[in-house]
């Protein structure tokens, strides 16, 4: 596994791991805390156990040493079998995550059960698969589809703003789920933290709708889009794989676009790389330019029905999570 953190080229895990032990925890101590800080900022003790081939104690016994050392916080949830219950370490300690280059990471931060159980099936199929190229960070995911010249308007985000802000903030790919590519496949990783069959396919179609001008640009430039939906159970599975069913098939044409249309759109992409807004004051400014482009896209979206925007699915379910082991 590689973590793409230098433009010179990216670290490996172990190189990433060895940041830590500068903090004084071992080999296999520090690879593990690199790896749920990267992709999950929480895990359960059978993850750990099952990398490295542990038992029950010495994974018991690696929790109470984050946890007498201040830099993890355990929260204890009751399974179906409330004798058995299965406790959710939560790795937050700023100098840890300063270390390793992402002080700032949201997986520090405390989240819902939602975003838990998410952040948790993301890690187990990080482990299960560490031959892909992950690109943990959100920085490092800009940075890769920047090089593939896909452009950030089409990428999936969320405006923060506020009374007292006077630049709205844009986050970038708001649920931080993982995203693996190799420049000729792109792999995007669902989780879905369970619910009733409608809030399931709501969720789902949500991602997918997100992402879709993403996984289009991708195509158009050559690359193939590859999604795998996580789940607890093989039933949300086969309900998640009908759903990306509706979305797998060959790209549709393009659209063709008049010479006007396609000067705008390409104005609007310079604005976009230099961040220079004169060239749409022939359009009547950019908000104006950003509604004739909008109508565009919007258009040619309409008449390319019905669309398709991935190469490929598989569904991955995350044994180590079943609902009869955890539950929220």
């Amino acid at each position: 596994m590689t973590v793409a953190t230098d433009p010179a080229g990216p670290l490996t895990l172990s190189e990433s791991a060895a940041t830590l032990r500068g903090l004084g925890w071992t080999g296999r101590e520090a690879d593990w805390l690199t790896l749920v800080c990267l992709h999950s900022g929480v895990f359960i003790r059978s993850q750990y156990q099952a990398r490295y081939g542990l038992s029950k104690q010495t994974a018991s016994r690696f929790v109470r040493a984050l946890l007498k050392a201040g830099v993890a916080r355990e929260t204890r949830l009751p399974d179906r079998r409330a004798y058995r219950p299965t406790s959710i370490c939560h790795v937050r300690a700023r100098a840890l995550y300063h270390t390793l280059g992402i002080e700032n990471d949201p997986h520090r931060r405390s989240a819902s059960p939602e975003t838990t159980m998410r952040r948790l099936l993301s890690l187990d199929y990080v482990l299960e698969h560490p031959d892909l190229d992950w690109l943990p960070t959100v920085p490092e995911k800009l940075a890769y589809f920047e090089r593939l010249g896909i452009f950030r308007t089409v990428l999936p985000h969320r405006v923060h703003a506020g009374p007292f802000v006077e630049c709205p903030n844009r986050r970038y790919f708001p649920l931080n789920l993982p995203i693996a590519g190799s420049g000729a496949t792109t792999t995007f990783v669902y989780a879905d933290p369970g619910g009733g069959r409608r809030l399931q396919a709501d969720r789902v179609r949500s991602w997918v709708t997100a992402h879709a001008g993403l996984w289009e640009a991708l195509r158009e430039g050559g690359g193939a889009v590859h999604i795998v939906a996580v789940t607890r159970t093989e039933h949300a599975a086969a309900a998640n794989a009908a759903i990306l069913e509706t979305w797998r098939g060959p790209p549709t044409p393009p659209v063709p676009r008049s010479e006007a249309d396609q000067q705008l759109v390409n104005d609007v992409k310079l604005v976009e790389t230099t961040e220079n807004v004169r060239p749409l004051d022939k359009y009547g400014g950019v908000i104006e330019a950003a509604k004739a482009y909008r109508r565009i896209l919007d258009r040619e979206k309409a008449a390319r029905r019905p669309l398709k925007y991935i190469d490929a699915y598989s569904t991955h379910v995350a044994e180590r999570l079943a609902p009869d082991l955890l539950s929220f």
